[in-house]
């Protein structure tokens, strides 16, 4: 048997009483779980299972088979201060929904499973707010990026190789290059100023992670920024579903704070 935390990915239903659930696990990284009767009232598996739930769940692999059985299952953390905002529950779901379909099955990633759980965590905080977790996805990009393998350097000019010391004067997300204003020369800007200065703000709390970071500025576009650089390297062919769900809360969100 094994006994490990896992993080749910995503949920759907199997049949009238069942789910089939994606969990990033611990210690098994991305495994597929059939739960049975998990639909009843009385199921004992209710709420350790729902999507984004840390939870700790006991099972048997079975290396020969697609969708795993789960003999016990207990709730560590519903996360429902997360629940309560929505903005930050879409965001939550895009970064569920990115390991979900770019991380290898099967295969032990503690420090992705580490990583999404400090992030859900923040958000979690009472504390998070309307703004108060305004960075959290964009550091989780950023840690994401570099754990697969895609750095991305914010404090240097990737022309001149000379250290920022102020906002860069554009980004290109393709290659994640930043130039400074002495290379840029009197061509125009593709990036948005505040998507520039939001880059700057990231750069700055990387360098002195003992200052927290609350306000972003240009959470969005900083947040569109990163993801456009991520997947233009792990590729745009597996849809993120899930995006296009964040991209309308966004707007209800704005249309709400106007």
């Amino acid at each position: 048997m094994i006994k490990t935390r896992a993080i749910v990915l995503h949920r759907f239903a199997y049949s009238d009483s069942s789910f089939i659930v994606k969990a990033l696990t611990e210690e098994c990284g991305v495994v597929s779980f059939i739960i049975k009767g998990a639909k009843r009232k009385e199921s004992p598996f209710k709420g350790a299972l729902d999507p984004l739930a840390l939870s700790e769940v006991v099972f048997r692999q079975n290396p020969n088979a697609e969708l795993q059985f789960i003999k016990e299952a207990s709730i560590i953390n519903w996360h429902g201060e997360l629940r309560n905002s929505l903005l930050n529950l879409a965001v939550a779901q895009v970064m569920a929904e990115i390991v979900l379909r770019y991380a290898p099955p099967a295969t032990p990633i503690p420090e992705e499973f580490a990583l999404l759980k400090q992030a859900l965590e923040e958000f979690d905080s009472p504390a998070a707010g309307a703004t108060g977790a305004d960075s959290v996805f964009s550091r989780w990009l950023l840690n994401i990026c570099d754990l697969w393998g895609y750095h991305l350097e914010l404090g240097v000019c990737s022309r001149c190789e000379k250290v920022l010391t102020e906002p860069a004067a554009d980004f290109f997300p393709e290659s994640g290059a930043l130039i400074c204003k002495q290379c840029q020369g009197v061509q125009s800007a593709r990036a948005r100023a505040e998507t520039l200065q939001g880059l700057w703000e990231l750069n700055l709390a990387q360098n002195n992670p003992e200052q927290a970071l609350q306000k972003l500025t240009g959470r969005d576009f900083v947040e569109n920024a990163l993801l456009s650089y991520l997947r233009n390297h792990i590729g745009f062919l597996k849809e993120i579903h899930s995006l296009s769900w964040l991209q309308e809360v966004r707007k209800l969100c704005s249309a709400q704070s106007t």
